[in-house]
């Protein structure tokens, strides 16, 4: 009987010593649980994802035939959070104006960049460009539309130029009801007597239902080039946004730094408009490049980028995160260099999770495990951090990488599900130019799970 105890005892403490064994921070994860693909033959990529009307979840992106001659179209899939697909909708620009006498494009390669919830629906836009157009024009141009909550389309406009180009980097609906668009243009509008290269951040207001252009606003600075690639409304109806620019910034780094700026809501008047940068080891040459964004219930802006030294020598590159108050205060601002010397990485998306962490999605660029050296090329990057956007030494486990071992692959939108769970949308990259949407479920400490 004693040894009978004695063994189970035994066993007991066994079992014990091996649910305490510490996993290294940057050692062999769980086998991947839960990862699902999407797409079709050729080239299929991530550009976005939001909650859908429904509470599923929905994945913006680009797709393109392998086949000869095939152009780029927007594709969004509809998932539920287990990832089986709900609902599939494909858009080809030159397709949706076909027999218009106003545009008749050729055609079009197109490319996604936002999805957003409104009331019965979303809004989308998108470039595009239009292959040996000679009515037209060859620039860049952008497409926008309203779509039902079965993503159709119930109007659509289209901002072109055949002498300029306009890019797109954000669009909401206003609370009158009209939509503001973000992007950038290389056409000053009236008034605009600044002296600028080519780009400058652009900004209208536009009504969908009888196409009426309210206002159309161009701002920057004086001999640098300036983008918009985020657009939030404040609730005194002021409008901010959020881009680059060549400006130095306010502490005096060069390279492309942040912009942060605040406007009415004419688009004029600009009250804020603050430039931010990091340095790195005394070198504050970098090109501090905007992913994405979040728009918290504060009106605090949470932005995501990556940081690139333009040093030939030894290049570095890092996630960076800012929190900026709707007064132009600087909450925090974090340069989240990897405790791997020689590991680079970028920031693509960031999310609020369950706990009030932070938690970011983008790249680790060639990739090597510290611990079996085995190396791959780029691979999703899973990080979080505390709420100051600071990895202490309790976060440290809570890094990981995901993808295959030959190809980059780069993650690009994530999102907190209402269970906690962590939810990213990523390119995969399976080489010979075949590249697939995928979906992965991770709980917060960034291992997968179902």
């Amino acid at each position: 009987m004693i040894r009978k105890h004695y063994i189970l005892v035994l066993l007991i403490l066994v079992l014990m010593a091996y649910s305490c064994v510490v996993e290294p921070d940057y050692g062999p994860r769980p086998v991947d649980t839960f990862i699902k693909y999407y797409g079709i033959s050729g080239s299929n990529e991530v550009i976005d994802m939001i909650t859908s009307n429904q509470g599923n979840l929905i994945i913006l992106g680009n797709e393109e035939s392998s086949a000869s001659g095939a152009s780029k179209d927007i594709v969004i899939l509809e998932i539920d959070t287990v990832g089986n697909l709900i609902k599939k909708k494909t858009f080809d620009v030159q397709s949706l104006y076909e027999g218009d006498s106003s545009y008749n494009f050729e055609i079009t390669d197109d490319e996604a960049v936002r999805i957003k919830a409104i009331n019965g629906g979303y809004l989308l836009c998108a470039n595009f460009t239009a292959k040996d157009d000679n009515i037209n024009g060859l620039g860049s141009k952008i497409f926008w539309c309203e779509l039902d909550d079965n993503y159709n389309i119930i109007g659509k406009q289209v901002i072109s130029d055949t002498d300029y180009y306009w890019e797109v980097g954000d669009i909401i609906k206003s609370r009158d009801g009209n939509i503001v668009i973000a992007g950038a243009t290389n056409k000053k509008e009236d008034g605009d007597n600044a002296i600028r290269p080519e780009k400058q951040r652009y900004l209208t207001k536009r009504s969908i239902e009888n196409d009426t252009v309210f206002w159309s606003k161009t701002f920057g600075y004086d001999d640098v080039d300036d983008f918009a690639i985020g657009l939030f409304e404040l609730s005194d109806s002021k409008l901010g946004v959020i881009g680059w620019t060549g400006k130095s910034g306010n502490q005096g780094e060069s390279g492309i730094n942040t912009t942060f700026a605040i406007f009415t809501d004419i688009g004029s008047s600009s009250s804020i408009d603050n430039v931010y940068g990091f340095e790195f080891q005394g070198d504050a040459d970098l090109d501090d490049i905007v992913g994405d964004f979040i728009y918290t219930e504060t009106e605090d802006v949470i932005i995501v980028g990556t940081s690139t030294s333009n040093n030939s020598v030894d290049p570095r590159s890092f996630p960076f995160l800012f929190r900026i108050r709707k007064e132009g205060t600087l909450v925090f601002k974090e340069l989240l260099i990897s405790s791997i010397s020689d590991l680079n990485s970028g920031g693509m998306d960031v999310t609020i999770s369950a706990q009030n962490d932070l938690i970011i999605t983008g790249a680790y660029y060639n990739y090597e495990d510290s611990i079996s050296r085995k190396t791959y090329n780029d691979q999703v990057l899973f990080k979080r951090t505390d709420q100051f956007g600071k990895v202490t030494n309790d976060y440290r486990p809570y890094q990981n990488h995901f993808g295959l071992t030959t190809g980059d692959d780069i993650g690009k939108a994530i999102l907190t599900l209402p269970d906690g769970s962590i939810a990213i949308a990523a390119t995969m990259d399976f080489g010979n130019s075949r590249t697939l949407i995928s979906y992965l479920k991770v709980n917060n400490k960034g291992i997968m799970k179902r």
